[in-house]
């Protein structure tokens, strides 16, 4: 990991991610806030949401690695674990 990343940087995961239920295919960057999801749709609740360390989600998946420089407003998203990131940049909310 980037020695700029804060292993301990708050992200937020799905409960899909978060429970191992799913592997992370979407990461975007709203506003600068890390989300890590599996990709399928989500109630708008916190309940389908948790907070973790960034450090974690590198350690358990190393390919996420390749996102450690990814900009504010901006998301990748791959088909399959390892596969290729598609990065989009996403209008800020506002």
């Amino acid at each position: 990991m980037s020695e700029r990343l804060d292993p301990h940087q708050k992200t937020y995961v799905c409960t899909h991610v978060f429970y191992g239920n799913a592997p992370v295919l979407l990461v975007s960057r709203p506003d600068g806030d890390w989300c890590f999801l599996c990709g399928a749709a989500h109630d708008d609740s916190a309940a389908q949401y948790r907070v973790v360390g960034i450090g974690h989600l590198f350690e358990h998946d190393q390919t996420l690695i390749e996102l450690e420089n990814l900009p504010v407003d901006w998301e990748a998203e791959r088909t399959i674990v390892g596969g290729q990131w598609l990065l989009t940049r996403v209008s800020p909310s506002g």
